[in-house]
């Protein structure tokens, strides 16, 4: 143990004398390693944020939108789901729980004394908190009489309220929603953004017979269908089932594309992880570039070093010193290197993520995972480097060493 000790004495001086170098050696080592980590954390952050949306998603749930993937893609919204889509699936699906649909509204204008917001209307049955588990924390949810009447209610979201009525109590006040009228039934709770940065907190409710005869004036088409399924369902065998009654409702030939999307969990835990893998395939290039040049830099600034150490190498080996002494000596001035690069590149990984959050709302979970794959990754890499040169110094003739 106190020969172990002693090495590592003289490692930390040998690494202090030789500062300059040193700072060069752990900024490469640093900067591969930040990379690394910043792709483990969003792999583990994404795949976390998959759940955690799923759990608000509903895992028994569905959503399903008019018009095909690719039109979506092109953001086409041509509508294709009717409500006479919604009675074929609740009369041959028995282990829907909930069915409703869901219309909605862009760019719609808000105003209220004077404030005015551009937002997002969504037409809405009853039964909107149970199927979304989302529910108010002011007021109530329009019922089933004001649905059936085609009142003129809404529920506002909580950035909604911030917007147009500050500290000011909307339970009971009028909006202009687009010319129309409204009376605030509700506030919803807070729900944040979306992966891709949307606010789901930019929103207004209101019963979906309003928003079709009063806003839309369409009775027979909605944008999107929501389907809560009994606990416990085989939701991916249903999935399929629903994809084949709605190729039969809207008469579709085998050879014809869906004319509607359905948005499973199934389907976000596959966005989640094709947004990472964006990140992780630019990171990961990044981080091996890096991890070269670091290693490269650190072969060649310690095969500098054992050039200028010639003499107290010879004298060490003359003094009763091993080759297996000497090439310890090396290897751990090298780890010690890497860890410090290790340390400084998580360092910098947890900055660079906190900016990406900002910046891009993209998920990121640090863990003791991350670290240890840092460390690691970084002592693999100044072994690898310093190798070479520590085998040259063990290898010195001490008499030839001393007389240079």
């Amino acid at each position: 143990m106190d020969r172990f000790l002693n090495f590592l004495k003289q490692s930390f001086v040998a690494v202090k004398a030789y500062k300059l170098r040193t700072f060069f050696s752990v900024l490469g080592i640093a900067f591969g390693v930040a990379s690394l980590t910043v792709i483990v954390a969003s792999v583990q952050g994404s795949y976390y944020r998959a759940y955690e949306i799923i759990d608000v998603f509903g895992p028994e749930s569905i959503l399903i939108f008019s018009g095909s993937r690719e039109e979506r893609g092109i953001r086409q919204r041509k509508k294709t789901l009717t409500m006479d889509d919604i009675q074929y699936l609740k009369k041959n699906i028995p282990q829907i729980k909930l069915i409703m649909p869901v219309l909605y509204v862009d760019d719609a204008q808000v105003y209220y004394r004077g404030n005015i917001v551009t937002t997002k209307v969504y037409g809405v049955s009853t039964q909107f908190e149970e199927a979304w588990n989302w529910y108010l924390i002011e007021g109530r949810l329009f019922n089933k009489d004001e649905l059936r009447q085609k009142k003129n209610v809404c529920v506002i979201g909580i950035y909604i309220k911030k917007e147009l009525f500050g500290s000011e109590d909307p339970i009971g006040k009028m909006v202009v929603v687009n010319k129309l009228p409204c009376k605030v039934l509700g506030v919803l709770s807070k729900r944040g953004t979306t992966p891709t940065g949307r606010n789901l907190d930019d929103r207004i409710l209101m019963p979906y017979t309003t928003v079709m005869s009063k806003i839309n004036h369409d009775f027979r088409y909605v944008n999107s269908i929501r389907i809560r399924f009994e606990k416990g369902s085989d939701v991916e065998t249903l999935v399929e089932y629903v994809r084949y009654l709605l190729r039969e409702k809207h008469k579709l030939y085998s050879d014809q594309p869906d004319d509607f999307f359905i948005l499973s969990p199934k389907e976000i835990i596959r966005f989640l992880v094709n947004l990472t893998g964006t990140l992780v395939l630019f990171l990961g290039l990044s981080s091996v570039i890096s991890l070269t040049v670091g290693g490269f830099v650190l072969a060649n600034l310690f095969l500098l070093s054992v050039n200028e150490r010639k003499k107290e190498i010879g004298i060490r080996r003359a003094v009763g010193g091993k080759k297996r002494d000497i090439l310890l000596q090396f290897l751990m001035e090298g780890w010690i290197v890497s860890v410090v690069g290790a340390a400084l590149g998580f360092i910098l990984a947890v900055v660079g993520a906190n900016i990406l959050t900002h910046i891009a709302q993209f998920p990121i979970k640090f863990s003791p995972v991350a670290f240890f794959m840092a460390v690691l990754v970084s002592l693999i890499v100044g072994t690898v480097s310093v190798l070479n040169p520590a085998l040259k110094a063990a290898r010195l003739n001490p008499i030839e060493a001393i007389r240079e």
